[in-house]
């Protein structure tokens, strides 16, 4: 039952050091709550109940005393304020890749274990990657997410003060906002080996004077074999959008010279340099 395999009542009475009526009687207890589906004597665990099973490591840790509003929901993920039992706010997120295929899985019931099991195990491994690569990007820039926890397919992060990019929200400095997420985007490849490889205006948060890059699970390594369209890109799509919302932009050659670390001027010196008006033809 536990990381989407079906399991049997035998075995959960074994794993649980319960009596097997006592263990029956807990899976059909679950079951009604809809937590864990059923076929005949078999059990499958549903997402819920992976939920409420992280929730409570944070909460045993004191790092979840109550569950908030959904702050981001999107095709991989779910994102919810958490507040601590030292009233820190962090956000929780839940990976739900495969979300449609759970939904079928639980449709269902049981039948499709081999499918599910897959799901779950993506999940947590993708909620692995990304805590180990957002603790790896913070030792070299702050312009990330600071992780604090990581279990199961949660990710535990401080929370961000900021609204993601694609909102278009007011900003005090357009042309520094570029030059901060180059100047991330060449920290993470040149100090950390990393490459998002899935950057938009979507994944960058900023508060109207700095950014953060987050959803790191599928970054990739300058060795990777698709490295470098990959990095080309993340890098058309964030100079294309601030060409759109901003009128501000950069070659992308130059752009990718920078971020791969060929040269060491300032960027901020080049967005300035081309002017805004200019700024509309490139990317």
């Amino acid at each position: 039952m536990f990381g989407g395999r079906s399991t049997d009542v035998g075995a959960v009475s074994r794993l649980s050091n319960l009596p097997r009526d006592r263990a029956k009687f807990a899976l059909s207890a679950l079951n009604k709550k809809r937590l864990v589906g059923s076929k005949g004597d078999n059990y499958l665990m549903y997402t819920s109940a992976l939920d409420l099973l992280a929730l409570k490591h944070y909460a045993d840790a004191d790092r979840a005393m109550a569950l908030g509003k959904l702050i981001a929901k999107g095709k991989e993920s779910d994102v919810y304020e958490v507040l601590s039992a030292r009233s820190e706010l962090f956000a929780l997120k839940f990976f739900r890749l495969g979300r449609s295929s759970f939904r079928d899985v639980r449709r269902k019931r049981a039948s499709s274990t081999s499918e599910t099991h897959s799901w779950v195990t993506s999940n947590y491994n993708a909620a692995k990657h990304e805590f180990a690569a957002i603790r790896k990007l913070r030792t070299v820039t702050e312009n990330v997410p600071e992780a604090i926890d990581q279990d199961r397919h949660t990710v535990l992060l401080k929370e961000l003060p900021g609204v993601r990019l694609a909102v278009r929200p007011e900003l005090d400095d357009p042309d520094a906002i570029l030059a901060m997420v180059l100047r991330t985007e060449r920290d993470a490849y040149v100090k950390a080996g990393m490459i998002n490889g899935d950057l938009s205006e979507y994944n960058i948060l900023t508060e109207g004077t700095r950014v953060w890059l987050i959803d790191w699970p599928q970054w990739v390594s300058p060795g990777h074999p698709n490295a470098e369209e990959l990095l080309k890109r993340d890098t058309r799509a964030v100079l294309q959008f601030f060409v759109r919302a901003y009128g501000v932009g950069l070659e992308l050659e130059r752009a990718l010279s920078y971020v791969k670390g060929e040269w060491d001027g300032e960027v901020l010196d080049l967005i300035l340099k081309r002017g805004r008006s200019s700024a509309r033809g490139s990317a």
